[in-house]
């Protein structure tokens, strides 16, 4: 008998924490009664083939744990309210009227609070009949529309109604289609809902019963033939899809196995860009048979995988724990930890500006462009915010901004949040920071777990580059000898942009021929001026050039202090033993979609940031990353490489595996939020940007970087939609964004208790020379 020993349970680096499972890659693929006999069948040498191969994978994702996110089709889509299940279809919890899941003796069910919309897929418009069971609670009448047209008017009466609404195939369109219901009267709850099937012509009748079970129940401990494994069993002539990111070297791993004879199954992919694939089709035996299915194809896609089967009447198929699986880590342990850790979040970086990210940049900036060579440049890095103060609160707690709620100009960042500098000083590293962004300032809660703090617009002080690496260094030599974590903020390309004249004449041969509207020290208020609706001020060509210039001038005039830094550390003799990350809050906008500056969209120009992480011992120098991150991984990972226990409560996960050059077990993807009105979600080459009123635009940043183009419903999208949408439900409505792939959606995610900050007329001032501007200071 052969043991499959992938390691399920690997640490961010792929080494092995004594927690591996001998009985396969996590699924129990692999376990099976491998035959002793020395005149094996052909079936038999194929199997233990197949098991051999899996020795020597991972698991990546595993679509067992994630049952609750598949589709099932049986003669039409099947919904189960009151389960993780409805997520991917109600759009989670965000800005809809659906409320508590609950249960009762006519089984699970989810409260209509007002008016909720349900999302689904089909591949092609044709007639159906949206089947629905539904309890009156509060209100006498739902009106179901399709696509934002009038269906019927339902009467509610009392007790659990099975209701039909006729869908006729003019209301349909191939892709993505939106039910709504919406209730009358204004009762808090106003009906619960316990499940919906989408049925095609021809589909039984109700009084038959539901047409499937629960999605949970559908996942079991099944015996086929002599064995018993973890498998998603389901009636035959039912379909079930998944919409998954494959990654590199990806593979898919499943065991199939039937009740009875005369039993067959195909297993297709189709992805968001290129051709439908059959990856199996064949008859099923009445015992577990591995499959190892090749991905190759589709690395880096986004596809629907389906799993599809045909048998007698009443005859049902195990889809043994399917996975995608990735090969084995082959790098060495690490051989030790990064003594110390400073991490610069240079402010308004966009990442485009820097020619490792975009080698059309004319940004002069060779200090940085040889730190990015020696180290691990992740190429698509997302900012959870569009704005420093909840960006930067979310790099320091690993906590999404719903989290942490620190998205107000008023906010403070609540004392409930942990810190990494926190962390860090429980570890008895030294800890300081020096902060040239004032809103990142003990006003608004940023000061906790520090030894040494300084922000320099709060106390008056210089906040150039020179000056605050400058006594960077001078801290850090004072501490060499110890472990430390330096958290640096420096400000130079944000408003107002005021570069050296010498470093100016890089871009402008000739300043000074300049006569516009455009004064060095006035940029913040003009650009706030700019972007009011009327602006009370117009740039001509000539401003914008100018505009651009400054900026451009103030990222070569931070680049060439930050050199002498660099330099500081190695006399010391502390750069090479030291994780050293460089990102930013935010980019900045220089109306490319009709505006300027940050703090208003959540276009790329804001969004999409460099993240730069120099660690010798990673051996990971000049790799560059494709997969999506968010910048709250940061904190994980320097944690990790400093060897100090991730906390819990931190909501991003370590790039340590990216590093070491393989794909950690999680999807590669990113959320970022616009106070309470946008959710944006990111996911290889496509954008899915929600808004508070719950319309949608997306975007594929491959063949359209500048997102001037907005995606329809055609089959350019409809699979990569559905796949964002999918991911945006169930972590909109998770219970725990920690785990927001697995998590229930029994509650709302916790949101931290809010405090208002403290600020008076000096802080006022000091924030309004950077372009900010709080209502509260209208009044000082």
């Amino acid at each position: 008998m052969i043991s499959v020993a992938a390691c399920g349970s690997c640490d961010g680096n792929g080494n092995e924490n004594g927690n591996g499972n001998e009985n396969g890659n996590g699924n129990g693929n692999g376990n099976g009664a491998g035959n002793e006999d020395p005149e094996a069948t052909a079936a038999d040498q194929e199997d233990e083939a197949v098991r051999e191969a899996l020795a020597a994978m991972r698991t990546h994702l595993d679509l067992t744990a994630l049952a609750h996110l598949a589709e099932l089709d049986r003669s039409g889509t099947w919904i189960d309210f009151g389960t993780p299940a409805r997520l991917k279809y109600t759009g989670g919890r965000w800005h809809n009227q659906w409320g508590e899941d609950g249960e009762d003796d006519d089984g699970t069910f989810t409260n209509l609070e007002g008016t909720g919309n349900i999302y689904f897929h089909v591949d092609e418009a044709e007639p159906l009949t949206a089947r629905l069971r539904i309890r009156k609670v509060g209100a006498s009448q739902v009106v179901a529309y399709m696509n934002g047209e009038t269906l019927r008017t339902i009467d509610l009466a009392g007790g659990v109604e099975a209701v039909e609404v006729v869908i006729p195939q003019e209301r349909l369109r191939r892709g993505e289609n939106a039910l709504r219901l919406r209730a009358t009267g204004g009762a808090a709850i106003a009906a619960a809902v316990y499940d919906l099937h989408f049925a095609r012509e021809g589909a039984p009748p109700v009084a038959d019963g539901p047409p499937l079970a629960k999605a949970a129940d559908l996942v079991t401990d099944y015996e086929v033939g002599s064995q018993t494994r973890r498998a998603i069993v389901t009636p035959t002539g039912t379909k079930l899809s998944f919409y998954v990111q494959v990654p590199r070297d990806g593979q898919l791993s499943l065991a199939l196995g039937a009740g009875t004879d005369g039993v067959s199954a195909t297993v297709r992919v189709t992805p968001a860009v290129g051709e439908e694939a059959e990856l199996f089709t064949g008859d099923v035996e009445t015992r577990y048979r591995d499959q190892l299915l090749d991905l190759a194809a589709f690395a880096g896609t986004v596809v629907r995988l389906e799993f599809d089967s045909d048998g007698p009447e009443d005859s049902t198929i195990a889809w043994g724990g399917p996975q995608l699986v990735v090969p084995m880590p082959t790098q060495p342990r690490l051989a030790g930890e990064a003594r110390n850790v400073v991490m610069l979040t240079i402010d308004t970086l966009r990442a485009s500006k820097l020619r490792p990210y975009n080698r059309r940049s004319r940004v002069e900036a060779p200090n940085l462009d040889a730190f990015a060579a020696e180290a691990t440049l992740f190429e698509r890095a997302q900012a959870p915010e569009n704005w420093t103060k909840p960006s930067v609160a979310s790099i320091l707690t690993s906590l999404t901004p719903m989290t942490h709620g620190t998205k107000q100009d008023s906010s403070s960042l609540p004392a409930a949040a942990l810190m990494v500098s926190e962390v860090y000083k429980e570890a008895d590293f030294s800890t300081a920071t020096f902060l040239a962004n004032g809103y990142v300032s003990d006003r608004f809660g940023f000061d906790q777990g520090w030894d040494h703090y300084t922000n320099y617009i709060r106390e008056n002080r210089n906040t150039g580059a020179d000056n605050v690496f400058g006594e960077a260094a001078e801290w850090i030599e004072e501490h060499k000898d110890e472990r430390f974590f330096v958290y640096i903020q420096t400000i130079d390309p944000h408003v107002p942009y005021d570069p050296p004249d010498a470093i100016l004449r890089i871009y402008d041969d000739d300043p000074s021929a300049y006569n516009g509207q455009i004064r060095n020290r006035m940029t913040g208020p003009l650009l706030g001026d700019a972007k009011k609706n009327p602006p009370r001020v117009v740039f001509n060509a000539a401003d914008q050039q100018r505009l651009r210039d400054l900026h451009d001038g103030e990222i070569t005039f931070h680049d060439r202090h930050f050199g002498p830094f660099l330099d500081k550390l190695r006399e010391l003799g502390l750069y090479e033993d030291m994780i050293f990350v460089i990102t930013s809050d935010h980019g900045e906008e220089f109306n490319e979609h009709g505006s300027w500056g940050h703090g208003h969209s959540v276009y790329q120009e804001l969004l999409h940031v460099p993240l730069i992480v120099r660690w010798p011992a990673a051996e990971a120098s000049g790799l560059r990353v494709p997969e999506v991150v968010s910048t709250m991984d940061i904190a994980p990972t320097v944690l990790e490489a400093s060897g100090v226990d991730v906390p819990e409560v931190f909501e991003g996960s370590s790039l340590i595996g990216y590093m070491r050059g393989h794909t950690p077990n999680r999807p590669a993807l990113a959320f970022s939020d616009f106070l309470d009105d946008r959710r944006v979600i990111r996911a290889g080459r496509w954008k899915l940007i929600l808004r508070g009123n719950l319309r949608w635009t997306m975007f594929d940043l491959e063949d359209d970087p500048g997102e001037e183009h907005e995606l329809d419903l055609g089959d350019r999208s409809r699979i990569a939609l559905r796949y964002l949408r999918i991911m945006l439900g169930q972590y909109l409505g998770a219970e725990d964004r920690r785990d927001w792939l697995h998590s229930s959606g029994g509650e709302a995610s916790q949101v931290l208790p809010q405090a208002d900050s403290q600020i008076d007329a000096e802080l006022c001032q000091q924030l309004t020379l950077l372009g900010y501007v709080d209502a509260r200071c209208e009044n000082m």
